[in-house]
């Protein structure tokens, strides 16, 4: 196992890096720290990185080194991380309220432009999280998402700890929260926690509308078809167009047949399947796309 000093030391991995920092508008010393806890870049095949990075590779001093680099750029005292739930819920709740709707649309659209990881995810997060309440946040667990409804089996005492944050901060800049965001503390970090990043939006055509128009000319698509469309018209790989594509249907930009999101709290449906196994890689309501239902609403 590697140590700590050789995490991302390869000159494919310090690239990487220095593009991710210019395409986030952030310091790569900041980047670069939440990457050497998470993720090593180096290369194992020419196409392939080594991947997750260990606790045993780093020790507690390196660590609270890396929470003092990412603490003094965001301008917040590490002490005031470690909080209850109910704080957390709160918190997050106020920063749902504030959130000004037509600068999330316009960054949104930045991020389709430019591949910005992190404006996909607050734009994801907000649509993800409509219809929310107090009673339905307190219902999202920290890490696996939703808790025990049926049974109404909630931890009211669950913490949130500095290593959660630097996790989920760089799982915001590294796949915008695409698995992560059934999380209560995924989303806290996302809209609670702002970077201080700022990109301009280059062109002044709405890609959204031009995206969507084109797929609803299609009869009978497949959720492959979906990230062929994307082609030319957004910026990142193929993971970056699903998201954006996923983002889209929480919006409800683009409408999944028999699912009208304006009714629905998203995340108590996260683990409704399709019925096609492939499918399921996506994220509901898109992973939906080809199955004919009709969605009940809930007030859970």
């Amino acid at each position: 196992m590697k140590r700590f000093n050789e995490i991302n030391q390869s000159d494919s991995a310090k690239r990487k890096l220095k593009n991710i920092s210019k395409n986030n508008n952030l310091p790569l010393d900041f980047v670069t720290t939440l990457y050497n806890f998470n993720w090593d870049l180096d290369p194992i095949r020419p196409t392939e990185s080594i991947g997750w990075v260990h606790t045993e590779q780093y020790t507690q001093s390196q660590f609270e080194q890396g929470v003092e680099v990412i603490c003094n750029y965001l301008g917040i005292d590490r002490n005031k991380i470690e909080i209850s739930k109910k704080q957390v819920v709160h918190n997050l709740m106020n920063a749902l309220k504030t959130i000004d709707k037509n600068e999330l649309f316009e960054n949104f659209l930045i991020a389709g432009e430019t591949g910005n990881k992190c404006y996909l995810s607050e734009f994801s997060t907000v649509h993800y999280l409509n219809n929310y309440s107090e009673q339905k946040l307190f219902k999202l667990g920290k890490t696996d998402g939703l808790l025990d409804i049926e049974n109404n089996i909630i931890d009211y005492d669950e913490k949130y700890t500095i290593e959660d944050f630097m996790s989920f901060l760089f799982i915001k800049i590294f796949r915008a929260g695409s698995i992560e965001r059934g999380s209560l503390f995924y989303c806290y970090t996302d809209l609670c926690f702002n970077l201080p990043y700022n990109k301009q939006l280059k062109s002044k055509s709405n890609w959204i509308n031009i995206l969507v128009t084109n797929i609803e000319k299609q009869d009978n698509s497949k959720l492959s078809d979906l990230i062929k469309n994307c082609k030319s018209i957004i910026k990142g790989d193929r993971y970056f167009k699903q998201s954006v594509l996923e983002a889209l249907s929480y919006s409800g930009n683009l409408k999944v047949k028999g699912i009208d999101v304006s009714k629905i709290f998203i995340p108590f449906y996260k683990d409704k399947l399709a019925s096609h196994f492939y499918s399921n890689e996506w994220r509901y309501p898109l992973r939906m796309w080809n199955e004919a239902i009709t969605t009940t609403n809930t007030s859970v």
